[in-house]
């Protein structure tokens, strides 16, 4: 896959990015769980996991254009917005 154009080949389509995890008691005496970081580093991640018995992580894996993804979700919130607007619209002149 050739990077913008540029002649050089594309390295990475996704990475993994982990979000740091704990275990606590809310005001009820329930247990939540609480993000508390976030690392790019599984060797970070696996760190704090051992640190304490209640620490954890989650991963998940980023897409390498996720501004495009993101403008992506975006217009389709938008266009569903103006979709509900178009249908209030009709019931209002229907009544």
């Amino acid at each position: 896959m050739q990077a913008a154009g540029l002649g050089r080949e594309k390295i990475v389509d996704m990475f993994d990015s982990y979000i740091l995890t704990t275990l606590k008691l809310d005001r009820n005496g329930n247990v939540i769980s609480t993000n508390v970081a976030v690392t790019f580093d599984i060797h970070d991640a696996e760190a704090h996991r051992d640190k304490s018995v209640e620490n954890d992580f989650e991963t998940f894996a980023v897409s390498d254009n996720w501004r495009e993804d993101a403008e992506q979700s975006n217009l389709v919130k938008a266009m569903r917005e103006f979709r509900e607007m178009v249908r209030q619209w009709q019931e209002e002149a229907l009544r």
